[in-house]
């Protein structure tokens, strides 16, 4: 050894005793066999060895360093239990080694030793025994040096490995944070796992840091343990990152094969001994270079396209794949045990925190446009549910009052005709409100399409009469080019139908100008068309973009959302709507899908025998409660309500009903759902709480309301109504109701009634007759009414299909009411048995039912007498 100023591995052929432990005190060398260093002693057959990896013996060198100097020795520890001697004295010990397992004690040191500066020439001797590693022997070579040359090699390692390990743990943060920002995310979370399983592993197989906390001496079993675990962890880890990141690249099935083979790798570590699982170290590394090889190509693919995610991870796999697959060539290859697989994963993970950041930087963006779009959208459909609920509690007051006033027989025929036209305008404008939230549905895409067969020559004969006077006004002609009387079905809505066409014609007029015409054509086929013409030209600038919202030009007090949500409409119901303008006019088509099979048979609207006060005479005296914040709501209701059989008394809101509830329990509480101070089902909620507490009388609660929502009807029967109306509410619907509820609740006057019970399986069952008579003021909304019905039972045919038993008994309760009202009684006690039966019947019995149900009502038919 000619140079002693740098650090000289002590590697190449030393002196080897198998099976005795050399006095470290010679002089001369003790041992005739040599044994090339590093290297594992598996093969080794000098000195009498069999092949294998358990044993024991001793490895002798004199290092032939210049008389005069000194050096000191960096003593790693050998697998697994060795004894450094220099120059006969003892200077690091890695356990205990000995001649059998039970005598032999396997540990590591928590830093690499420096020995102290010994004199010249170096007389070293190492006492080694292996009982626990697939791989015994002296497989790290021993440096000698200066010791200040080997501390500040040392120091240089201790520096990079903290380095590396800062780069881990600090990843491994950022990660962690963004995860408990955003939970719902867990790619941040399980990278923040694989970063800090890799400090660990690369700590174990480095300068071991974390050691430094614990006793000089650590359990070689518990490292081992460590170590692997580490190592698998951080293979899992890494493959769950990038399947969290890239999911459709990187298959489902693949990632179970790969975490079941690790799986099993943990188990091993846990129930076997280090001997054994020390195996796993090969297929193990064959395995990590496949995932990585399998990721890359993933990787490739996916960076083809448009993703730039993939290419970042891409430039970061490239890194991990090289060193894996040098460890794996140079796993068993003598040296120091410096692998590069944590300077690959090093690299590797700035690829994912790059990725990971961007996404959360997106995401967050995203929540928070979204969270804007989501407090506008409440805000937007808050406004709109309470212009809804203010316009038509009026509107609801406005057609009870007109229902009550024809009841006057004194009235003159011109009297009857001008509530007639008051009725159908208000019916009208209540379309018009309850469509407000249709539009916006179908802005948000969660519009529910009901379609049902349209004669669009009547919706458009109707729109023509309605805005007669409207033209006259501009001096406009109106020109209706349709000769052929055949109705002409669209399945579509006809309060959809209606609003396009009165939008289009009535924006066909103000273009118009004095004088001109404004011709409506329909022309039959597949689609059907509707063209309504102007002569007018509309400007180049404003034709570009006719259909966008809130465009509009030359018009005084326009919004620009007429055209838009006309479109809007014809798309909702498959249809389309296009304008073509030039020099001659422009026209604007309406394209809509005709009705498929034969011309349904419409129903003639008519009227019941009897009287509402004869319906309600033999009833028992009932008190009744009407909470409404509106007064004219209350003053109809209470006229609705014939005396006798009902004392009526009314309150403004919540809080005043519970005054007066505190005073009387009634028998009957009619009640608002949107009220000042407490809204209806806080009171009802409040009824049922008292009810329980003071043992009162269950008070039969009709929540009536303008919500026409289901979620607004389940909300109410789920705080304990019994029952729950849509408003406007006609006299003979509201006495049918309260009637049913009498039936079901058979109340005794002052003592608590028995829980409701629906009409048991002995109930005669009515005739299904063919012709039924209904009141005549039904004459005006009873094909808006039969289509509801219609439509309900089709639903409730859907959730017999699904199987859904809530929704049926939901729906067969629902249907109820209506059938009963219109005096549709075979249909109603079928309803009834449905709602009956819904929770135990057989799903063919209920299928058969809702079917017969389904076909009654395409087939009766409705007369007035």
């Amino acid at each position: 050894m000619a140079r002693t100023d740098q650090a000289v591995p002590l590697q190449g052929q030393w002196g080897f005793a198998w099976h005795r432990f050399v006095d470290p005190a010679w002089q001369q060398l003790p041992t005739h066999a040599v044994a090339p260093v590093p290297g594992s002693w598996n093969e080794l057959t000098a000195d009498g060895k069999p092949p294998g990896q358990d044993g024991w013996g001793s490895y002798v060198l004199l290092v032939d360093c210049p008389r005069g100097q000194s050096l000191a020795i960096e003593a790693l520890g050998e697998r697994t239990a060795s004894r450094l001697f220099v120059n006969g004295a003892p200077v690091a010990a890695h356990g205990a080694p000995g001649p059998s397992p039970q005598r032999s004690r396997a540990a590591v040191y928590n830093r690499v030793p420096i020995t102290r500066e010994f004199a010249c020439p170096l007389r070293l001797t190492l006492h080694l025994s292996n009982f626990d590693h697939r791989a015994g022997g002296f497989v790290r070579p021993m440096t000698a040096g200066p010791a200040d040359v080997l501390q500040r090699a040392r120091e240089s390692r201790t520096i990079y490995a903290s380095v590396l390990l800062a780069a881990y743990l600090l990843t491994s943060v950022v990660a962690l944070i963004f995860f408990a920002v955003r939970r719902q995310q867990r790619v941040p979370l399980v990278f923040g796992l694989f970063c800090i399983a890799m400090a660990i592993y690369t700590d174990m197989i480095g300068e071991r840091l974390f050691l430094r906390w614990f006793p000089p001496q650590v359990s070689w079993f518990a490292y081992m343990r460590v170590e692997y675990l580490s190592w698998i962890a951080s293979m899992a880890l890494f493959f769950l990152t990038l399947h969290g990141l890239f999911p459709a690249e990187i298959h489902r099935r693949v990632v179970q094969v790969v975490l079941g083979l690790l799986g099993l790798g943990a188990i091993a570590v846990l129930a076997l001994q280090p001997g054994v699982y020390s195996y796993v170290v090969q297929p193990g590394q064959a395995i990590a270079v496949g995932v990585a090889a399998y990721v890359a190509i993933a990787m490739l693919r996916a960076g083809r396209g448009t993703r730039g995610d993939a290419r970042v991870l891409l430039a970061g796999m490239v890194a991990v794949l090289l060193a894996l697959a040098v460890d794996l060539l140079l796993i068993d290859t003598p040296g120091p045990d410096r692998k590069l697989a944590p300077i690959g994963f090093a690299l590797f993970l700035i690829s994912p925190a790059m990725v990971i950041a961007r996404r959360m930087a997106q995401a967050l963006n995203a929540e928070e446009r979204g969270r804007t779009l989501e407090e506008n959208a409440r805000l937007r459909e808050d406004v709109e549910r309470i212009s809804r609920h203010d316009l038509k509690t009026p509107l609801n007051s406005i057609i009870g009052a007109t229902r009550l006033l024809r009841d006057d027989s004194k009235l003159t025929g011109d009297q009857r005709e001008l509530l007639g036209v008051l009725q159908r305008s208000a019916l009208r404008m209540l379309e018009m409100v309850n469509l407000s939230l249709g539009l916006f549905r179908m802005e948000t895409g969660s519009y529910d399409f009901r379609p049902q067969a349209v004669d669009l020559r009547q919706v458009v004969t109707r729109v023509l009469v309605d805005l007669h006077s409207y033209a006259e006004a501009h001096s406009v002609l109106l020109h209706w080019q349709d000769t052929d009387p055949a109705p002409v079905y669209a399945r579509a809505e006809e309060l959809l139908c209606y609003s396009i066409l009165a939008n289009l014609v009535k924006n066909a007029v103000e273009a118009a100008g004095a004088g001109h015409p404004v011709a409506v054509t329909l022309q039959r086929g597949d689609p059907l068309v509707i063209e309504v013409h102007n002569p007018g030209e509309v400007p180049a600038a404003i034709a570009q973009r006719f259909f966008e919202k809130y465009v509009t030009a030359g018009k005084s007090g326009g919004t620009g959302l007429g055209t838009y949500s006309a479109r809007l409409m014809a798309r909702a119901q498959g249809g389309e709507l296009l304008m073509h303008t030039s020099a001659q006019g422009t026209t604007l088509a309406l394209t809509l899908p005709p009705l498929a099979g034969e011309a349904p048979v419409l129903p003639i609207a008519v009227t019941p025998e009897g009287t509402p006060s004869e319906w309600a005479a033999d009833m028992p005296p009932r008190s009744v409660l009407v909470v409404d914040d509106d007064e004219f709501t209350r003053l109809v209701t209470r006229r609705l309500l014939p005396s006798p059989p009902f004392r009526v008394t009314t309150a403004a809101n919540g809080e005043a009903a519970i005054e007066l509830m505190a005073q009387a329990w009634p028998d009957y509480l009619l009640l608002d759902m949107e009220m000042p101070l407490r809204s209806g089902v806080d009171t009802v909620l409040w009824v049922r709480e008292q009810e329980a507490a003071h043992d009162h009388p269950r008070c039969r609660v009709l929540m009536v309301s303008g919500n026409d929502d289901e979620a607004s009807a389940t909300r109410a029967l789920q705080a304990g109504a019994d029952r729950y109306l849509v408003k406007p509410v006609s006299r003979e619907r509201l006495l049918n109701t309260l009637r049913e509820m009498e039936d079901a609740a058979q109340l005794p006057g002052d003592t608590r009634p028995p829980p409701p019970s629906l009409p048991s399986a002995t109930d005669s069952e009515p005739a299904p007759d063919e012709i039924v008579v209904v009141d005549a003021e039904w004459e005006e909304v009873l094909p808006e009414v039969m289509r509801m019905q219609r439509e309900t039972v089709d639903r409730l045919a859907q959730a017999v299909a699904a199987g859904d038993r809530e929704d049926v008994q939901f729906l067969a309760h629902r249907v109820y009411g209506g059938l009963a009202t219109l005096g549709l009684q075979w249909a109603a006690h079928e309803s009834r048995t449905l709602e009956r039966t819904a929770q135990h019947a057989p799903m063919a019995e209920l299928e058969g039912r809702v079917q017969a149900l389904r076909a009654y009502l395409n087939r009766v038919r409705l007369e007035t007498r």
